[in-house]
């Protein structure tokens, strides 16, 4: 009798247990059902992020959202917080560690795949950090469609008609680390960027220096004219200036006017001739008293440092490449041999900062000769390994290259065929203005407010 009530005993308890975890089971297939971010939430989705995920207790009737990032870039806080940052090959997976100091906040979902909301100042900042350029853009009645090709992959924009703007970012394939001849990473300003989309230069360095500069005209006979803070008025990079909070009223402006009559001295100023905003054919003539040519000095020896070519306001880019071009020319072969010797007696500095050590003995040097002698392109790598140079023959810190005197100077500067480093970091900050590329700084007007990066 007893056997027997202990068998009963145990077959009941067996039974309940059995019931409670199919209960149980059930239970957790309905909220598995009624979680939104159901089959989104494992490592292979979420990435490093899975590890910043909140514990969810068993008991949880309803699953919170999804966390990641929370990303934003204007010109006073710089990117997530960060005004340096550093552009990593994809290959270098970031350690937990990295990420712990950023905000989280909910993801949505966005169709099969987690997204976080972005706003379209942030996504221009992310563009001009990677030197991004437009390679696709097309609207119809069936919505908007982008792409721009960068440094560091492809950005693709997608806003169908009724539906939401969502933005794509893909990354090149590197190389392995092992066979990478660059240095993996390295640092980019986001308030520079910025600067250089917007058209404007801004230095504190000796005195405060605000500029802002023209768009590109129409065809026909211009004359340049400082305006002291006169940005406020202008139409070209103005409204992204306000978009990524700068402040227009404290920058002065070089406005392009119209002539309408003949100049009375025209072999005092300096003439230089400009692409047009409709075509790109160098037929706007522009004409520069010497006022505003020691103005345009002054932007040159002030432009600040970069390892990578810009994503830069074109108006910009035309009037002070033209502006430097003579003088540039002079300097062009010394440059280019002042850059070669240099990778020649400071390959250690080089092999220090990353650079894979065969390549700086074998190829290193006539590369940079070369870009320096071809007077324009469209290449990351070769800037970066100009630059690398500049900076490693210079020893100074970052924050001492942006500004030089060497485009104030009236005294001749040496004969010698090596020029001195700072002599260095001038012509080669000129440099990589004749390597950037062009990026629209009104694009903010194809993209709404707000849009989803996933």
């Amino acid at each position: 009798m007893d056997v027997s009530s202990t068998i009963a005993t145990w077959l009941s308890l067996a039974v309940t247990f059995v019931g409670l975890g199919s209960i149980v089971s059930q239970f957790s297939a309905i909220v598995d059902r009624a979680d939104e971010f159901h089959g989104l939430r494992d490592v292979l989705h979420l990435g490093s992020w899975w590890y910043r995920q909140p514990h969810i207790p068993w008991y949880h009737i309803v699953n919170p959202p999804v966390v990641g990032p929370v990303i934003s870039a204007n010109l006073l806080h710089g990117l997530c917080g960060n005004n340096v940052v550093h552009l990593e090959e994809p290959s270098q997976t970031p350690s937990t560690e990295s990420w712990a100091g950023m905000p989280l906040h909910p993801l949505v979902r966005h169709k099969l795949t987690t997204c976080t909301v972005i706003s379209r100042a942030t996504f221009m900042t992310l563009l001009c950090l990677t030197n991004a350029r437009p390679v696709l853009c097309y609207s119809s009645a069936s919505g908007h469609r982008a792409a721009y090709a960068s440094y560091c992959g492809q950005w693709r924009v997608e806003w169908p008609i009724g539906d939401l703007a969502r933005v794509y970012f893909c990354a090149h394939d590197f190389h392995a680390s092992a066979k990478d001849l660059y240095p993996a990473k390295f640092q980019q300003r986001v308030d520079k960027c910025l600067q250089m989309l917007a058209g404007v230069i801004e230095s504190h360095t000796s005195n405060t220096f605000k500029c802002a500069f023209p768009a590109r005209k129409s065809s026909g006979k211009w004359i340049l004219e400082y305006a002291p803070k006169g940005f406020g008025g202008a139409h070209g990079g103005r409204h992204l200036y306000n978009m990524i909070g700068g402040k227009v009223n404290e920058v002065d402006f070089l406005q392009m006017k119209p002539m309408n009559t003949e100049i009375e001295s025209p072999e005092d100023m300096v003439v230089l001739s400009l692409p047009n905003k409709v075509s790109g054919v160098c037929d706007v003539t522009l004409y520069i008293a010497e006022h505003e040519s020691a103005v345009l000095n002054e932007a040159l020896d002030k432009l600040p440092w970069t390892f990578l070519s810009w994503s830069i306001h074109r108006g910009l880019r035309d009037i002070l490449v033209a502006f430097a071009r003579e003088r540039m020319d002079f300097y062009r072969d010394r440059l280019a041999e002042t850059l070669r010797l240099a990778v020649a007696k400071w390959p250690e500095r080089l092999e220090a900062r990353g650079w894979d050590p065969r390549f700086v003995k074998e190829d290193m040097a006539d590369m940079a000769a070369s870009a320096v002698m071809a007077g324009q392109g469209n290449s990351g790598d070769v800037v970066r390994i100009v630059t690398e140079i500049a900076a490693i023959s210079s020893g100074s810190p970052i924050s001492d290259l942006d500004e030089t005197g060497f485009w104030r100077d009236t005294i001749p500067t040496s004969s010698s065929p090596i020029l001195n480093p700072m002599t260095v970091i001038a012509l080669v900050k000129c440099f990589v203005l004749e390597w950037s590329v062009d990026l629209n700084y009104q694009m903010y007007h194809d993209f709404p407010l707000e849009m989803y990066l996933g």
